[in-house]
């Protein structure tokens, strides 16, 4: 996969000063959310306390609902209908 820099823009606050304000993308959260699931998979939960299990099942619960979310806006986004 070809590797993405985040989008930086410049801007001037009222004193004059330059801000960076990095903006993180979707495709930036799918990759992370991913990366988290390859992360925790294979892990054996029966080999676990229940506290660390729960963690585990915590994880990839939120990355897939991550997935989804960005996903289904991009889908939104492609799919939109004109409504001319």
């Amino acid at each position: 996969m070809e590797e993405q820099s985040p989008v930086i823009q410049e801007d001037v606050n009222e004193v004059g000063e330059e801000i960076d304000i990095e903006y993180t993308t979707r495709v930036d959260y799918i990759s992370a959310a991913f990366y988290s699931i390859s992360a925790v998979e294979g892990i054996d939960l029966l080999m676990m306390s229940k506290e660390d299990a729960k963690k585990i099942k915590r994880i990839l619960k939120k990355s897939v609902r991550i997935i989804d979310s960005c996903i289904s806006e991009m889908y939104d986004e492609l799919f939109e209908e004109d409504e001319e």
